[in-house]
């Protein structure tokens, strides 16, 4: 346990503490976005075209994004997203239909530029010996501390229904974006070594995309196979992330109360579980244990369409709760590995923090896990998402379970050279 005492200080303490805070308000959203979109008089096609329009107005964004993160500094960026998310997530609050609620989605795409910060920012402060504990910390804590979030949500939806909760929790989520922004602002340490104040907007937008392709086209073997990886692993989740919650309702039978206890469940056990996790992740070999936790996650993902009932379903996504813990924070690691140091904005800008989860608790699209070139990707898996899941709901997890196989495969053909 020293070990994480150590991890768990300075720039890493003050991204965990942020991350608690989401956890406890605006990721409470993430499993009832479908609904809410329902709600507002959106159909299973609307759902899929409105969580395709947060990739899709991030895209353009992600190379200024890495720019200003490897120039003008990553805390600056992480200030200036945390205050501007109040007036958009008031939006989402107010929204009277589903237009509007797109809007807003499409208008939350300038937050972007705080995600290859935070990414850049997370990894400069961590020496790689103890990068994997360093993502489990991370992510384990603020998943403990919102363990019950996702029955929080279930609960309100059923006491108050889904627009007036939902309208609720987004305007708790704007005022955590202003504390965010706030604790940030005090308490973050700038990790680029100091350079020229006076900074030409101008010649920052163009060296932004400039410097951009020319990152990507320098690429190592090893980050080029894994962003096939992640090219995968995005279409995929585009393609059924959005519909667990609206399987588990309309197939299953199940409601958002009993959803929201699956999922807190599912929680507590990733939390358990993702502290050790980081252990055998510093030990192992990364690549390995990314191979097998997507190999072992097929079975559960095949088998999710064909449960019926709470209990059959709880037991059915266990095994992915416990894959989860495992793969989320070694390949945040792997990432950090293959990424040199002077370039992680612009990396992470085009690749995201590298994450790979199988996310069943929505919220997709976004986020430090998304870069620029998993953004076509990401839309296409949304919108084919609506279309697919109408022909036939068990393909959007034939799917998703296809390519997780082949990723597994993939990942045993990963290198995790380090430049440090």
């Amino acid at each position: 346990m020293a070990s994480y005492k150590e991890v768990l200080r300075g720039n890493v303490l003050i991204i965990t503490l942020n991350n608690i805070i989401r956890q406890l308000t605006l990721f409470v959203t993430f499993p009832f976005f479908s609904l809410y979109i329902r709600a507002l008089g959106g159909s299973n096609r609307v759902i899929g075209l409105v969580n395709a329009l947060r990739p899709l107005s991030y895209m353009f964004l992600y190379p200024l994004a890495g720019g200003i993160a490897d120039t003008y500094g990553r805390v600056k960026a992480i200030i200036l997203s945390g205050y501007l998310g109040i007036p958009i997530f008031l939006l989402y609050a107010i929204a009277p239909d589903w237009r509007i609620l797109a809007a807003a989605v499409l208008i939350a795409g300038i937050r972007v530029i705080q995600f290859p910060a935070s990414s850049a920012i997370l990894a400069d402060s961590m020496p790689r010996e103890v990068r994997g504990r360093g993502y489990a910390i991370v992510t384990s804590l603020p998943s403990l501390v919102g363990i019950l979030s996702p029955f929080i949500g279930g609960y309100l939806i059923s006491l108050y229904g889904v627009e007036r909760a939902m309208r609720l929790l987004y305007v708790l989520a704007a005022a955590a974006s202003g504390l965010i922004a706030t604790i940030s602002l005090r308490f973050l340490k700038e990790t680029l070594p100091p350079r020229r104040r006076n900074i030409d907007p101008k010649r920052l937008l163009i060296d932004s995309y400039r410097d951009f392709m020319e990152v990507i086209r320098g690429l190592p073997r090893g980050l080029k196979l894994y962003a096939i990886i992640l090219v995968l692993s995005t279409f995929s989740l585009g393609l059924s992330t959005p519909y667990w919650v609206v399987y588990a309702r309309d197939v299953i039978g199940l409601k958002p109360y009993e959803w929201g206890v699956i999922l807190t469940m599912l929680s507590l056990v990733y939390s358990i579980l993702t502290l050790p996790a980081g252990l055998v992740i510093d030990r192992y070999e990364r690549r390995k244990i990314i191979a097998l936790c997507l190999a072992v996650a097929v079975a559960p993902i095949l088998a999710f369409p064909f449960s019926r009932g709470f209990y059959q379903t709880l037991l059915t996504m266990l095994p992915i709760a416990i894959v989860n813990a495992f793969l989320f924070p070694a390949a945040g690691a792997l990432m950090a590995d293959m990424t040199p140091r002077e370039m992680r904005g612009r990396v992470m800008a085009a690749l995201g923090r590298g994450m790979l989860i199988i996310n069943y608790r929505g919220g997709g699209g976004g986020g430090p896990g998304m870069g620029f070139f998993l953004t076509i990707p990401s839309i296409l898996g949304f919108i084919l998402g609506g279309l697919i899941y109408e022909v036939n709901p068990l393909y959007p997890w034939l799917i998703l379970a296809s390519t997780t196989l082949v990723n597994a495969v993939l990942a045993l053909m990963l290198r995790g050279e380090s430049e440090e």
